[in-house]
């Protein structure tokens, strides 16, 4: 018996080594296969450290361009503040210079206004006087040739007269 109990346990224990020479060759098997998987995710994280820091340097380049765009667009904001109030000034000019002309050139169209009222006034009497000095002288006229026609009835009648005076006389 006691050799039966031996001989049953170095059964179990063979059993048992062998079980655990294929556990441990699973067991194997399966750290070859995440051996292979790690060095994959050393690899693929070597990769990605590496272009990671490829896009650290773009994005420092970039910031170092997006700085100096900075810097730009404030330099061009300051300038076209300068150019505004520039304009903004020469555009106050020039209104006070056309508020100037637009006074002188009414003062000047209320003088010129005015003179013409006074040049029609002249002309309105002017052509009253020449209206009565035309009638004036059509009046004269008229009686210059009524005065005519008396003269030459006082002439044919003196003549007429001295005809029969000379006719009596003969």
């Amino acid at each position: 018996m006691k050799e039966v109990i031996k001989t049953i346990i170095i059964v179990l224990l063979v059993l048992v080594a062998v079980y655990f020479a294929f556990i441990v060759g699973k067991v194997n098997a399966r750290m070859d296969f995440l051996n292979i998987q790690d060095s994959v995710h050393v690899e693929t994280n070597s990769l990605f450290d590496h272009n990671l820091h490829d896009l650290e340097l773009q994005f420092i380049g970039r910031g170092k361009h997006i700085r100096q765009f900075q810097r730009d667009l404030k330099s061009l904001d300051k300038k076209l503040d300068d150019t505004s109030e520039m304009f903004a000034a020469q555009i106050d000019s020039v209104l006070l210079v056309f508020s100037e002309f637009q006074m002188n050139t009414e003062t000047e169209l209320e003088n010129l206004k005015s003179e013409q009222d006074q040049i029609s006034n002249r002309l309105t009497k002017l052509h009253r006087q020449t209206n009565r000095t035309l009638t004036d002288l059509q009046t004269a006229l008229s009686r210059t040739n009524r005065d005519l026609r008396d003269l030459e009835k006082r002439i044919k009648a003196v003549e007429t007269v001295e005809e029969k005076e000379k006719k009596s006389r003969r």
